[in-house]
């Protein structure tokens, strides 16, 4: 018999219906097999989400009905002496050739596992859909049933929830591949009507679930934290025993210096997904833009950060910290000035262009020869970009399916800005600004003082990202 304080669900259906897809998004893992071809499933599969180690919930994977007309006749044939009804039919059909599906799938209800019945609900019902219900309800097991539409048409809806109703001890519809955190919650919530028994231990793997991903939240809101650190301190430099090949070295040095940048964000994305058991999801094969596209890309500079007068505002309380205000950047005349003249408007199409993010730097040093140095990175808009790319990632994954395995997040939405960065509170700006300053500048204490208050931004924006429409394809 199971465990009664770890609650155990057979997921059950017809082959091919998405059985294993409803298990994967359930536990949140992405490593479970999923095939389009019927009948791949031969043998019981466990899954068990745990935490700390713990089991807390056992998913069986179990292969379709191989005979379901033949089992429920004898079913109903020996319904009327119901105890140790199903370990008698396993008894009997154990070395019955046809019957190794049927005897597979029936054992964990033997064990006393719960019943999750999983059936397309874009087609229509069939004989053998009927027979199967009518064998589980006969069975006796706690069950339910979950309509998993494998088509945006479900046709068949209103006919599967009433064959459901006289069969099941609850419906619940749910799209294993669009399925989001919450949906996943909903259904887990609906398994505690099936059985009363089975609520103290459901309630304890929810809660469980749900400081996971709150847990899941603030490490990503960390390693955002810690990318645009490391990226807005990161420098290249190598020397040179003379100045003839200065020219070459500054265009290697360059190219080295945004690969590096690149790579900071690879790692933290990679950390990003791990983090989430999105082990498939490779970002840089999407078709989506924003995200697929290079870090420098035209695309990704005028989708993401800041718009124009952000920028500016921006800019120029970067530069009391970092000496690249607008004076700077627009050759020494000041944003003042610019304001005054009313070509404020041509001095931020400017900045917005402009891509460079660090003057390269050539200097002799007193051992002989020349240091050529690339960075720290000094463009303002470029802090906003990355935060950007990280914000979207995670709403990309958030609410992704585990279920899903097509590698694909396609963008859906038409907008001059669609990075959260541009959706701030000026005091919000603010306080990034000052990270952005304090990193820098070096000023270690001033940027332990501003973490928590920039931590709680991030984890503000993501929640806000976590719980809005998904810009991405679902």
């Amino acid at each position: 018999m199971n465990d009664p304080d770890i609650p155990v669900f057979a997921i059950i259906g017809h082959p091919n219906e998405g059985k294993s897809s409803v298990v994967s998004t359930l536990t949140g893992d992405d490593r479970i097999p999923i095939s389009p071809i019927p009948g791949e499933t031969i043998r019981n599969e466990r899954v068990s989400w745990k935490a700390h180690g713990r089991e807390m919930i056992q998913f069986v994977d179990t292969p379709g009905f191989q005979n379901p007309l033949r089992t429920l006749k004898w079913f109903e044939e020996n319904a009327s002496d119901h105890e140790g009804l199903l370990d008698r039919f396993l008894k009997e059909f154990a070395h019955v050739p046809g019957f190794d599906h049927d005897c597979e799938l029936l054992k964990p209800l033997a064990e006393g596992a719960g019943v999750v019945f999983v059936a397309d609900g874009s087609r229509p019902i069939g004989k053998t859909d009927l027979a199967e219900m009518e064998i589980l309800r006969l069975a006796g097991n706690p069950r339910m049933g979950v309509i998993n539409s494998k088509s945006d048409l479900p046709d068949y809806l209103e006919n599967w929830k009433r064959e459901f109703r006289k069969h099941f001890n609850a419906t619940f519809l749910f799209d294993a591949c669009r399925a989001s955190f919450r949906n996943r919650i909903e259904l887990l919530e609906s398994l505690k009507n099936i059985e009363q028994n089975w609520n103290p231990p459901l309630e304890k793997a929810i809660a469980q679930i749900r400081s996971d991903r709150e847990g899941k939240r603030k490490r990503t809101a960390d390693l955002i934290f810690e990318e645009l650190e490391h990226s807005l301190v990161y420098k290249k430099s190598r020397l040179l025993a003379d100045e003839h090949n200065s020219e070459v070295v500054k265009e290697e040095l360059e190219n080295a210096f945004r690969e590096g940048l690149r790579s900071i964000e690879e790692r933290t994305w990679d950390r990003i997904l791990k983090e989430f058991n999105h082990t498939r999801l490779n970002v840089s094969v999407a078709r989506e833009p924003v995200l697929s596209e290079d870090l420098f890309s035209d695309q990704t500079w005028q989708v993401l950060g800041l718009n124009g007068k952000q920028l500016a505002l921006s800019a120029a309380a970067l530069g009391g910290g970092a000496g690249v205000g607008l004076d700077v950047l627009f050759g020494g005349i000041s944003f003042g000035v610019f304001a005054a003249s009313g070509a404020v408007t041509g001095a931020i199409a400017a900045l917005l262009k402009d891509r460079s993010l660090a003057k390269l730097k050539l200097k002799r040093i007193p051992i002989g020869g020349y240091e050529i140095s690339i960075g720290p990175n000094q463009n303002p808009q470029f802090p906003f970009i990355l935060l950007d790319r990280a914000f979207l990632l995670y709403q990309m994954i958030a609410n992704r399916a585990h279920a899903r395995q097509d590698k694909e997040a396609t963008f859906t939405e038409e907008a001059t800005k669609v990075g959260p960065c541009s959706q701030w509170s000026p005091s919000q700006r603010s306080v990034c600004v000052d990270v952005i300053n304090a990193i820098k500048s070096g000023k270690r204490t001033k940027l332990d003082d501003l973490r928590p208050r920039f931590t709680e931004i991030l984890l503000e924006t993501l929640i806000e990202l976590e719980e809005s429409q998904n810009v991405f394809e679902k």
